[in-house]
């Protein structure tokens, strides 16, 4: 579309996603979070949105867009360092976007064409706003005008560029109701097992995860536990309150809530190595596997968002190493200490789902959600 056809409260859509692929783990969720580009632009095509940018690094999902008539900037650059804040600013000038609603390409699996309509028309009804789906870590953030860009210190990761808009831009914010759609993302494997049994996956995302060889007894089993009168969890990390009165509501087992750390990457503790966990500690002081053996003494079941435990323990981890450690599969671990703790959560007594803050994010709220509606 040429953007000159826009009118004067347009709202564009513009969509990241790139990044380097290293290893079968990283492969397969890059294959998986395509189709999730996929299925977003035909979602903000119902939606209303005129504009679609899709902003990436892989030639091989600019190809499968073109069918979709959106707008591909093909990021050739990956061998530099990558700086969200300037490529933004970039495909802002370069498509003369006027109002933006910025997603990552994994930011929202589960979000409907009446939740993307929802935040277009807040946009093109208001000026010098801004809305976002978390607002100390973002991955969904809608501004207007574009310009205000240009009054802040651009961020170098997206999770931050909601708290420069409010305190540096001077844009007001609009709260908006917390939904599953704008709150469940994938940054792990543990999500797409999540996502994999929600009935609101798109059907090129569906598809994707179809191919996927992976276990889904551990996700199915604190599903289960979940429902379980007589069941009792343990939920450990970046947990914050939202979820866990929406937990209290509609689930029911006993739910031991552990939280610490909420805005460790917003906030750049875990860049500074300033992460310090009081559940870190325990496993220090007990060693993985009494550690393990402890959790099974007190719940049938556990959620951790382990990238806590991992900046406590100051660990240099590859993707390939997190993911495999989340996945289980102890093979593809380089890393020794991660490789006993994860064999360890293996050997416990009880189901242990390891992930990211999305795990205990959206992703139990994706799992309790499915329970109601019967996936």
């Amino acid at each position: 579309m040429n953007p000159s056809s826009k009118t004067a409260s347009s709202v564009s859509l513009i969509i990241f996603e790139g990044g380097r692929v290293d290893g079968v783990l990283e492969t397969q969720m890059q294959m998986v979070r395509q189709a999730m580009v996929l299925d977003l632009v035909d979602r903000a095509k119902d939606a209303g949105f005129q504009q679609i940018v899709v902003v990436t690094s892989y030639p091989e999902l600019a190809q499968r867009l073109q069918p979709a008539q959106v707008e591909v900037v093909l990021d050739r650059e990956i061998e530099r360092p990558f700086h969200f804040g300037e490529r933004l600013r970039d495909a802002v000038e370069n498509c003369r976007l006027e109002k933006v609603l910025y997603m990552g390409g994994a930011s929202a699996p589960l979000i409907s064409s009446a939740e993307l309509q929802y935040m277009r028309e807040i946009l093109e009804q208001n000026d010098e706003v801004f809305l976002t789906n978390n607002y100390h870590s973002a991955d969904l953030v809608g501004f207007s005008p574009a310009s205000a860009l240009s009054r802040i210190t651009l961020p170098p990761i997206d999770n931050t560029l909601a708290l420069a808009l409010g305190n540096e831009g001077g844009l007001r914010f609009v709260p908006m109701q917390r939904t599953l759609g704008m709150n469940f993302d994938v940054d792990t494997p543990t999500d797409v097992l999540i996502m994999s049994v929600h009935p609101s996956l798109g059907p090129h995302t569906r598809e994707a995860v179809q191919v996927l060889n992976w276990d889904f007894t551990r996700a199915e089993a604190i599903r289960d536990l979940l429902g379980n009168p007589s069941g009792e969890l343990v939920l450990y990390g970046r947990v914050g309150s939202t979820l866990f009165q929406y937990l209290d509501a509609n689930t029911r087992c006993r739910i031991r809530l552990y939280s610490e750390e909420r805005g460790m990457k917003a906030l750049g503790r875990d860049a500074r190595g300033e992460v310090q966990a009081l559940m870190g500690k325990l496993v220090e002081e007990l060693g993985y596997g009494a550690f393990f053996s402890f959790l099974a003494e007190i719940a049938g079941g556990a959620v951790l968002d382990t990238r806590v435990l991992f900046e406590h323990f100051h660990w240099q981890l590859s993707a390939t190493d997190r993911f495999a450690s989340d996945l289980g599969e102890l093979h593809l671990i380089s890393h020794n200490a991660l490789r006993e703790f994860t064999r360890a959560a293996l050997g416990a007594p009880i189901p242990i789902l390891l992930g990211g803050h999305s795990l205990v994010a959206g992703g139990l709220w994706a799992l309790v959600d499915a329970g109601i509606r019967g996936a």
